[in-house]
């Protein structure tokens, strides 16, 4: 080997020397001939690969052949390997290893084809025909194919000794239980060393048996020839699988593997059901392992197993959001890593882990993954670089800290290949010999030591400026340190919570430590318990403390949380609430994090469990319902009725309709009073947002009733009355409707069972409850009359037959839903039915004396719906109370010919026109502002139709809060001014001389 080719690439090469010792022994083998021929290219190539590592000299000395089939000429050594080309090769010796039976062989080859690969990549490396990206996803490549390829030689072993494993599916068939092999670490990310370990976990799909036949679909028991469980065998697939990918032979072996990042360590299962993994990672799932699942993907076994997998642990490795204090834990970790890890005088020379080395990189890039990957699923990206590309896209990291971070990345993993590439060890760490790093420069391709150091330098200094920006962290102040322990300070904790006004302060606490330290029955983590203390000084930031007066809002016409700080009104049920609340979510370490991350969804759900009942209820139901409305950004604007309705059609393919329509009003019903909880909605903005809930569900409701009888047009309008019509609908109001269908219908029977439907589909009672409650007796005739009715018989009926009431009743009609040409007509008869002012178009029910005839309906009104003693607490029925207002409004639509169904708009029409005094008008609508909207907070508490304060003192107290007084008195008193207001508009507008 003395040819110029030679001479050249020897004088070329980083260490001389051993090309000249690995030359001479591979000139007494077989090879020798290859040598002497080899031209430039490939002399230079070899005297690279000899010079850069000794194991791959003494493993081709030891397999000269290879170098015989031309494994290095530099055509083929160009570009790399195709995955398709290489799994041809494998299964070319594979399947007929397998057929035969003949396992020994096929791990045989399968090491020879790893050692092999791996010289040839090492080759095109160290002859810089790649670079450290590439060579990565090689040697990854290579592995993922001796992964599927031991796997698959595994599997064909046990199962023909044992039995293949089958498990129930949820209809009791049986079904092929399935077995995933995934990759973590540098194996998931595709960058993989030379000398890396791989990091994997075993996941199978659910429990059953290993059965020597199929079991029979009829076999419900699976009796019928089972043998061993599902987790023996799996775990003697494992135990099988990790023993061949390490076992050392004269072929070499394949890789070292390393099982600690499983569940529990090296103390855990070796393989676990997909369940199992899904209750750990939501109940015991720390920091780390969130980080470490970012490179999760499936490398081996059933493939959608994989995904399933991966698709599971997704809202744990990316979850929606997470809190600052994520950070401190991350660079606690790192800190941890540079104390224990790394040897002493290490920490500048540590590649991988020292400053500035690539678990820097790793860190700063998954961290900003963790923080903003739940909500920007283009984030969620298991290689480090085309994550670091993906967030620069995303501008949540410059362009110039990204370069820097890919370009240390690239030239660290140079670096730490030509470490690990000498002997094939797992090192990482740049020797103190001085001829040592003058070698491992020129490997990097720098003829001066100092110049590799100075690069060094640049690289390491540019990751820690990127890495301290977002990981320098100054642990905040413990919110819990002053917080008494569960055990040790009962008495402490009854005290403390008895001056936070709970009733029950000792059984307050028990519950208190349940929700830290979990029910008993189950395991909590050490991480679960923090936050879930941590959350509690919130929680008690909200009690009031007794002796200390509850702050009063200002003006208690506007949102309570826009008006006044929040406080509860009854904290022994919030925590009764939030327990519950906990129980039916489950996954406690998830919720607790959640929580953290976002204390300000924690304070909603307590003010949510604190001011309704019903939508309380609806939380504990459905508990992942509030945080998605909240952490999706949903509440922040209303919907029109017509993005309702377009919602709604999404549903129109379920089987159960009602199901749907009210699985829907569910969430929304829900997004509508987190709204105005949240301060995002004031009442009166409440009022039309139900309402639009309400017309949006109707006209879905007759879609779907057109749908089943084959129907193309609306067969009727439906027209809302009262509250549906004035657009001020409240918690638990019902809906009251007329159907209307044109005159020129001829089977007018056939369309009464068309309005049931529609009835049915929204009240009917369900598992789920109703939509609406729907009221049909406003109706001509009331509930003798035709449910639907065409508009002839209206008009024949309105005009001619109708009483006062009825006809005031229309002051409030408009058309919501069906066909908008009949509502229109429909209201036009409406309008002229009730302009009183217009003498030719009067109804018969009009008499001279209809305004006094109003007042004294009112009169009995307030005489026969206000219980004796309770005058005071009747705001709605009672002397000055919501009736009084609306009659009003009614009265003033009827003299002056308005079609103004909404009370409010009504009374602002008046005090703009001069219909009546301005200053009366002014008085009345602003003390009817107040009286409606404790209307509003005492039925998002119980959703029932209230008309009174509660008698009782303590409901009575908790309803004040609610609505911003600081005791019940002052709430009473405070509505008896508003009252007393009201009827002095009233008593005036209906007075003698007043009187049409």
């Amino acid at each position: 080997m003395t040819s110029a080719a030679w001479q050249k690439a020897i004088k070329a090469c980083a260490d001389p020397q051993r090309v000249r010792m690995v030359l001479e022994k591979l000139g007494s083998t077989s090879a020798a001939r290859v040598l002497d021929a080899a031209d430039e290219p490939l002399a230079r190539i070899l005297a690279a690969l000899f010079s850069g590592s000794q194991a791959m000299s003494d493993l081709l000395v030891a397999r000269p052949q290879w170098l015989e089939a031309r494994l290095f000429d530099p055509e083929n050594l160009a570009h790399p390997r195709q995955k398709q080309g290489q799994h041809r090769e494998v299964r070319s010796w594979l399947k007929p290893a397998l057929e035969a039976g003949d396992y020994a062989s096929a791990f045989a080859q399968l090491r020879q084809f790893k050692q092999r690969e791996m010289l040839r990549i090492a080759a095109r490396d160290l002859g810089r025909l790649s670079n450290a990206t590439e060579i990565t996803q090689e040697i990854t490549n290579v592995a993922d194919l001796c992964l599927e390829t031991v796997f698959q030689i595994c599997w064909r072993q046990l199962t023909t000794r044992f039995g293949t494993p089958y498990h129930q599916d949820a209809d009791g068939d049986w079904q092929q239980t399935g077995f995933a092999v995934i990759g973590l670490g540098k194996l998931g990310g595709q960058d993989l060393n030379y000398s890396s370990d791989i990091d994997v976990v075993f996941v199978y799909t659910e429990e059953g048996a290993a059965f020597k036949k199929p079991p029979a679909k009829s076999d419900k028991s699976g009796d019928g020839g089972s043998g061993m469980g599902s987790h023996q065998f799996f775990t003697r697939l494992a135990e099988a699988f990790i023993a061949e990918i390490a076992r050392m032979t004269p072929d070499g072996f394949l890789f070292r593997i390393d099982l600690r990042l499983r569940p529990e360590g090296q103390s855990g299962p070796l393989a676990r059901s997909l369940a199992s993994y899904e209750n750990y990672y939501a109940q015991w799932g720390q920091t780390w392992e969130r980080m470490m699942l970012i490179k999760a993907r499936g490398v081996a076994g059933d493939g959608s197993l994989a995904s399933e997998f991966i698709e599971m642990i997704q809202p744990f490795r990316y979850p929606r959001s997470l809190g600052e204090r994520i950070l401190g834990e991350i660079a606690a970790t790192k800190q941890r890593i540079e104390n224990e890890v790394v040897k002493a005088g290490e920490i500048d020379r540590n590649v991988k882990l020292g400053r500035g080395g690539i678990r820097e990189i790793e860190f700063v890039t998954q961290t900003l993954q963790l923080l903003n990957a739940g909500r920007l699923p283009f984030l969620q990206e298991s290689r480090t670089l085309a994550a670091l590309k993906k967030l620069v896209d995303y501008r949540l990291m410059s362009e110039a800290e990204a370069a820097s971070l890919t370009g240390a990345w690239s030239f660290l993993r140079d670096v730490e290949h030509r470490l690990q590439m000498e002997a094939n060890l797992q090192t990482h760490t740049i020797p103190l010999e001085k001829e040592a790093r003058q070698r491992l420069a020129a490997l990097m391709g720098f003829p001066k030591l100092a110049d590799f150091e100075k690069a060094l330098k640049e690289h390491t200094t540019a990751v820690r400026r990127v890495y301290d920006k977002w990981l320098h962290h100054t642990v905040p102040e413990n919110p819990t340190a002053t917080l008494p322990d569960f055990e040790e300070g009962r008495e402490a904790w009854t005290h403390l919570l008895e001056e936070r006004s709970f009733r029950e302060p000792q059984n307050a606490a028990k519950v208190l430590q349940s929700l830290v330290h979990g029910p008993g029955y189950i395991h909590v983590s050490s991480r679960t318990i923090e936050l879930a203390r941590d959350l509690l000084p919130r929680f008690l930031k909200l009690c009031p403390v007794k002796g200390h007066p509850v702050p009063e809002a200002a003006d208690q016409s506007q949102s309570q949380t826009q008006s006044q700080p929040q406080v509860l009104s009854d904290p022994d049920r919030v925590l009764a609430r939030l327990d519950s609340f906990v129980a039916a979510y489950g996954a406690r370490s998830t919720l607790f994090e959640t929580w953290a991350a976002n204390p300000s969804l924690f304070d909603l759900l307590l003010l949510l469990f604190d001011r309704s009942e019903f939508l309380a209820e609806i939380a504990i139901h459905v508990p992942d319902l509030v945080d998605d409305l909240m952490l999706s950004g949903r509440l922040r604007r209303s919907k029109p009725a017509a993005e309702i309705l377009k919602d709604l059609r999404y549903g129109h393919a379920d089987e159960d309709q009602r199901l749907w329509i009210r699985r829907y009003h569910q969430a929304e019903f829900m997004r509508i009073g987190l709204r105005e909880i949240l301060g995002l909605a004031d009442y009166e903005q409440n009022l039309l947002e139900l309402t639009a809930l309400a017309e949006a569900c109707l006209q879905y409701a007759l879609e779907v009733v057109m749908r089943e009888r084959k129907i193309k047009k609306p067969p009727f309008a439906i027209i809302g009355l009262g509250k549906l019509g004035g657009s001020e609908l409240t918690y638990g109001s019902d809906l009251d409707l007329l159907f209307v269908a044109d005159s020129k219908v001829k089977n007018i029977a056939a369309l009464q069972a068309l309005g049931a439907r529609v009835m049915e589909l929204l009240s009917s009672q369900t598992e789920m409850g109703v939509a609406f409650k729907t009221d049909a007796r406003l109706r001509p005739d009331g509930e003798k009359g035709l449910l639907v009715t065409t508009l002839a018989a209206c008009e024949d009926y309105y005009r001619n037959r109708a009483m006062l009431w009825e006809i005031q009743t229309l002051t409030r009609s408009r058309p919501v839903a069906g066909d908008s040409a009949v509502g229109a007509r429909f209201q036009k008869l409406a309008s002229d039915l009730t302009n009183f002012s217009a003498q030719e178009r009067r109804p018969a029910a009009y008499v001279p004396d209809w305004k006094r005839q109003i007042a004294n309906m009112r009169l009995r009104i307030e005489k026969e719906r206000v219980s004796a003693g309770r005058q005071a607490l009747a705001f709605k029925t009672g002397a000055g109370g919501l009736m009084d207002a609306e009659f009003i409004a009614q009265c003033l639509c009827l003299e002056h010919g308005w079609q103004e169904p909404n009370t409010l708009k009504a009374l602002e029409k008046a005090r703009d026109t001069q219909a009546m005094p301005r200053e009366q008008a002014i008085e009345l609508i602003e003390n009817y502002r107040h009286l409606l909207r404790i209307e509003c907070i005492l039925r998002r508490w119980s959703y029932e139709g209230e008309s009174e304060l509660p008698a009782d003192p303590a409901p009575q107290y908790r309803v004040a809060i609610r609505c911003g007084f600081s005791s019940a008195q002052a709430l009473l008193d405070a509505m008896a001014g508003y009252r007393k207001a009201i009827r002095r508009v009233h008593e005036a507008f209906f007075a003698p001389d007043r009187q049409s």
